[in-house]
């Protein structure tokens, strides 16, 4: 016979046991419901909610695919709206370091953003309202919930490399040395390859889905969009005909002509230059470095800022090459440059 006790301690233990279920039934429904909004907002939407206002960047680097975190750099970006076309955006990016000047990026599809892409806008008379833009197709723009994310080397949406992330907020002074002292964690928690390829996968789908309607829905207003970048194009390479078939221009295509230069990384340390318009790059060991052979400026060795984590370095004024055409298709190792 089971006393009253044991029956209570049974049922209390299968109720329990119910409760715990439906819980996770309802984490489960959430985490479905949560994603599915997820997918179903563009980047519009999404740069909408996150809004204007200053961001901090967070140290990330990447290797063979894999990801490490640290600190926090000190510079502040700000990011801005300016009017674009019907409900989108033009999204700009300021940086206080010095050296960057302002980049522009531009949704890639009209029928549903699933990133936005860097580009230049070029607003020249002969569009006749229609705007033309330059874009930088390997260089890509993701806002999520917390954080905006700057992707390179894009080839398409399982290939590509997160060059920086940035998060809302401005830190100086103790609370800026404070939050870069967690940052790795925070970065470590936030699972960002993960998360960045689930929202990749949710955007590109509903967007292959969307874009046959929607050609088909404003095929005239893409007709004479067409249209009009064929009557920019024309009158560019009329204007650039001329110049093309002179002497200046020959010497130019000669100049383009010849093989580029190179530097290549043979060391085991990253390896830093300074060149163009305030331009740094860093090599990673085994990397390499393409440079315009004939007047492409110099090529200098940079250093890291002491104290801080930027991505911009200074020069140390020494000369790695001298962009002048006469080492046109040589490749010089890192490790001969002292």
């Amino acid at each position: 016979m089971i006393k009253h006790s044991a029956i209570s301690s049974y049922f209390y233990k299968k109720i329990n046991i119910y409760i715990m279920r439906i819980k996770k039934e309802i984490v489960y429904a959430s985490l479905l419901v949560g994603g599915l909004l997820n997918a179903q907002e563009d980047q519009t939407s999404k740069a909408t909610k996150m809004g204007e206002g200053a961001f901090m960047s967070y140290v990330i680097n990447e290797s063979g695919g894999n990801y490490t975190f640290a600190g926090i750099n000190k510079e502040v970006w700000t990011l801005g709206f300016k009017a674009y076309q019907t409900d989108f955006k033009e999204i700009t990016i300021n940086k206080t370091d010095g050296y960057s000047k302002e980049e522009s990026y531009f949704p890639d599809e009209e029928a549903f953003p699933a990133t936005y892409v860097k580009g230049r806008l070029n607003t020249e008379t002969v569009m006749r309202g229609w705007d033309y833009i330059e874009l930088d197709k390997e260089r890509r723009m993701v806002v999520l919930d917390e954080w905006i994310y700057f992707l390179e080397k894009w080839q398409d949406k399982d290939h590509y490399r997160i060059q920086a992330c940035i998060k809302k907020g401005e830190y100086k002074g103790l609370k800026l040395i404070k939050m870069a002292m967690g940052a790795a964690k925070e970065m470590e928690k936030a699972n960002h390859k993960e998360t960045l390829q689930k929202y990749l996968d949710e955007a590109f789908k509903k967007q292959s889905e969307l874009l046959p309607a929607w050609q088909a829905n404003n095929k005239a207003k893409t007709d004479k969009r067409q249209a009009a970048k064929d009557r920019y194009r024309f009158t560019i390479d009329s204007v650039n005909g001329k110049y093309w078939n002179s002497a200046a221009g020959q010497k130019k295509k000669a100049e383009w002509a010849k093989s580029p230069v190179y530097i290549y990384n043979d060391t085991n340390t990253e390896f830093l230059m300074c060149h163009g318009q305030g331009v740094s790059t860093l090599l990673k060991p085994g990397e390499k470095k393409e440079f315009t052979c004939a007047g492409g400026g110099r090529v200098y060795k940079g250093k890291r800022r002491a104290g801080n984590n930027t991505t911009q370095w200074d020069s140390t004024g020494q000369l790695l090459l001298d962009l002048n055409g006469t080492n046109c298709g040589v490749t010089y190792n890192a490790s001969t440059f002292k």
